[in-house]
C-alpha cells in the first residue's frame, strides 16, 4: 500500500500569489508544475469523519457490524490524537459511532502492520462507496472535472458549512482514487482558510 496521498499526507495546496494551488508532483493523474511557493498539507481527517459521521447509510453499516467489531475499532479511535472536544460533541448517538469507527479504521490504514492495514483500507472504501456512492458515480469514468463542478455538488447535496466542506473533501479523495484530474479553475485561498477555521475550532485536547 502506498503511504501517501489524501489518507497519509492530507490535501495539498501550495500558496501561489493570491491563491492556493495544487503541489508540484502527480496528483489526480497527472504530473503538473508550478512556481515555487510554500507547500500546505492540510490533515482532512476531521472532515472526512464528519462526512461520514452524518451519512445515514455509513450508519446503518456501522450499525450492523459485528459488536467485537465494532468495539474493537471505538477502542483504536479512542486512542487516536484526534479527540477534539467540540468535534465529537458535534455528533450524536450514530453519528459519533458511525465517526469512531472510520476513524478506528484509519489508524488501522496508517499503522504499521501490513496485513491489518489492508483489511482496514478495503473495510474502509467498502464504507465510503456505500455511503457516497453518488460521488463514485459521479466521477467514475471521467478523465477530469473542475473544482467549480464539485464545488456545486458539495452545495447541492448539503446546505450546512461544515458537511459542505466534508463532502468536498470526500469527493477530493474519490477523485485521488479514480485518478479523475481536477481542473482548479477557481481560488481555493478560501477553502484553505475554511478548513483551517473548522480544525482550529473542533480541535480540542479533551478527551470524548
Amino acid at each position: 500500500m502506498k503511504r501517501e496521498g489524501i489518507l497519509f499526507q492530507g490535501l495539498c495546496i501550495q500558496e501561489s500569489g493570491n491563491g492556493f494551488i495544487q503541489e508540484e508532483g502527480v496528483y489526480y493523474g497527472e504530473k503538473v508544475f508550478f512556481q515555487k511557493g510554500e507547500t500546505h498539507y492540510v490533515d482532512c481527517t476531521y472532515f472526512l469523519l464528519y462526512g461520514i459521521g452524518k451519512n445515514r447509510r455509513c450508519q446503518e453499516l456501522v450499525q450492523g457490524m459485528e459488536d467485537k467489531w465494532r468495539n474493537y475499532l471505538r477502542g483504536k479511535a479512542k486512542k487516536s490524537r484526534y479527540q477534539g472536544e467540540i468535534f465529537w460533541n458535534s455528533l450524536y448517538g450514530e453519528e459519533q459511532e458511525c465517526a469512531q469507527a472510520a476513524l478506528g479504521l484509519l489508524e488501522d490504514i496508517r499503522a504499521e502492520e501490513s496485513e491489518r492495514a489492508e483489511l482496514a483500507w478495503i473495510g474502509f472504501w467498502y464504507l465510503v462507496h456505500k455511503g457516497f456512492y453518488e460521488i463514485y458515480g459521479f466521477l467514475k469514468g471521467r478523465f477530469e472535472t473542475t473544482f467549480q463542478a464539485l464545488l456545486w455538488l458539495a452545495k447541492e447535496k448539503h446546505q450546512e458549512p461544515f458537511v459542505s466542506i466534508s463532502y468536498l473533501c470526500l469527493e477530493f479523495l474519490f477523485a485521488e482514487e479514480l485518478e479523475v484530474k481536477i481542473v482548479r479553475n477557481g481560488w481555493h485561498s478560501d477553502l484553505y482558510r475554511c478548513m483551517q477555521r473548522c480544525i482550529r475550532k473542533w480541535e480540542n485536547i479533551s478527551r470524548y
